[in-house]
């Protein structure tokens, strides 16, 4: 482990040259399912670690393995929003938001989603459970398990996101997501991982459950991955030192503890906290009796499949006035729902932290959206959340400027041998290629991956009506250290499968 360029402290590497495979996947978002459920499900968890199982005993795709090209060891990096705690009920229930740290009940709040998400993604299904259920964890757990029994070493680092950054300042839901989602106790944690995370981060390796990293750098694996939060800067809070135009600076983010990841953001923390007070109160109010009402309902347990969410908050609105159109009886329903939506608004603009956490441009929209939103006309509500979601739009493309500002890409970190930059949080699956003329090491291929996220989602048909699909992207890295003597140009190499997956279950209404 050595700080070799600037701010960057690499993975610590063994002794003996092994031949490795790593695994990446991006933004699971495991919650416990109190505004929905927002991560794929079981099958697609089963097929992807029977893949990854497969990759390592098959890493030629070969039916019979030479002994100099056989994985000897598995590294599976979670890179990023593994867990979401903001998507809960519980916060608004209790009255306590995710900006209330200094609040006695926020660790005690944490703990409980954290709980609910265990029940949910890392306990195996009981057979006559009718809960949601994904068993992320747990079917990871397994495959993890089996390979050990085979001898690969391996292991699990989890890379923390911005709907997970709760864990980096509540040692106790740390806890339950290190022993109950990776099945890792205190005295599994070895003493090079600690020293790793407290040279990264800044903190002491003495934690018995260390925070997650925010960065992972192999020069074997010609890798940098990192979740990707600090390019917006709505979902990083800016610091004395350093906002996002600073762009990659871990020299300071070290000095500041990485506060600008771990405290409330604008983004993450307050507008996705508010979204969930909109479900979970809408849901509350909606007399179930009334025609219509369960379809409204259906529509605010996926309303976190949309992105960006706001266009959920669009499409409830706009099903909910035509029902009342259609069917008399339904006004009633409309109008709880506009309700709800006003009341939710209007709560979100008077907390201090919505305004405290915003963009100085982010701030004078909401100045906007204040004086306008009090208007209560149906067709300024809805223009003033179209223009949220056309704000709110994920990067479809990486522009050139952006590209080569990457970390990876930049001269002292592509010296060491980086090659490949990799990051998730925007959902949108990307890759891109550049070339720079130094160093001048073989060839000088550069690659940007965005992994995109794991999850079903709901899209648009092309003439009319919605379709739900599961996505899901896992990037396979290979380092063949011990073929490199006898076959360099075969040594190494990376591929990105991509799963997209259809079925009845997901239109199940």
């Amino acid at each position: 482990m050595t700080d070799a360029a600037p701010g960057l402290v690499l993975w610590p590497a063994g002794t003996a040259q092994r031949n490795r495979l790593c695994v990446l996947i991006s933004d699971i978002h495991c919650t416990d399912c109190t505004v929905g459920n927002q991560t794929a499900s079981e099958a697609d968890w089963q097929l992807f670690f029977e893949q990854m199982a497969f990759a390592v005993c098959n890493p030629g795709d070969m039916t019979v393995t030479p002994a100099v090209q056989q994985v000897e060891e598995l590294i599976l990096i979670l890179n990023g929003d593994i867990v979401d705690l903001v998507r809960s009920s519980k916060w608004a229930q209790a009255g306590v938001y995710p900006w209330h740290r200094d609040d006695p009940r926020f660790e005690q709040v944490l703990v409980e989603i954290m709980r609910d998400i265990v029940a949910i993604h890392a306990k195996e299904r009981p057979d006559d459970s009718e809960q949601p259920y994904s068993g992320f964890f747990y079917w990871m757990r397994k495959s993890v398990g089996r390979l050990r029994e085979r001898g690969i070493a391996t292991t699990i680092v989890p890379i923390v996101g911005n709907h997970d950054k709760e864990l980096q300042v509540s040692p106790a839901a740390r806890q339950v997501f290190y022993e109950e989602c990776l099945g890792l106790t205190a005295l599994d944690i070895s003493d090079s991982y600690r020293a790793w995370v407290a040279a990264q981060l800044g903190t002491s390796r003495d934690e018995l459950y260390p925070c997650l990293p925010f960065y992972f750098a192999d020069t074997g694996l010609r890798l940098l991955a990192t979740h990707g939060q600090w390019r917006d800067q709505d979902n990083a809070r800016a610091t004395s030192h350093w906002n996002a135009r600073c762009g990659w600076l871990p020299q300071q983010w070290r000095k500041e503890r990485y506060r600008a990841f771990s405290d409330p953001c604008f983004g993450d923390t307050v507008a996705a906290g508010m979204l969930s007070h909109f479900i979970w109160s809408t849901e509350a109010a909606i007399d179930r009796a009334l025609p219509g009402a369960k379809r409204l309902c259906n529509l605010l347990d996926e309303m976190d499949l949309y992105r960006p969410s706001v266009a959920a908050v669009v499409r409830l609105l706009r099903e909910s006035r035509r029902q009342a159109r259609r069917l008399p009886q339904a006004r009633d329903l409309h109008e709880t729902v506009l309700c709800c939506f006003r009341a939710s608004l209007r709560a979100w603009l008077a907390h201090t932290a919505t305004w405290d956490s915003a963009w100085g441009t982010t701030k004078i929209g909401l100045i906007g959206l204040s004086c306008l939103s009090r208007l209560r006309w149906y067709w300024l509500d809805m223009l003033l959340m179209r223009l949220m979601a056309k704000a709110q739009e994920p990067e479809a493309s990486i522009a050139t400027r952006s590209l080569l500002a990457l970390p990876a890409f930049q001269p002292a970190y592509r010296a060491l041998g980086l090659r490949l930059h990799v990051e998730g949080h925007t959902h949108v699956a990307l890759e891109a290629d550049v070339q720079f003329p130094q160093p001048r090491q073989g060839r000088n291929n550069y690659t940007y991956v965005n992994l995109g996220a794991w999850r079903d989602t709901i899209l648009p048909k092309r003439n009319r009506g919605y379709r739900r699909r599961g996505v899901g992207r896992a990037l396979f890295i290979f380092d063949l250290a011990r073929l490199a003597q006898r076959a360099p140009a075969d040594s190494y190499r990376f591929y990105v499968r991509d799963m997209t997956g259809w079925g009845d279950r997901l239109d199940s209404w």
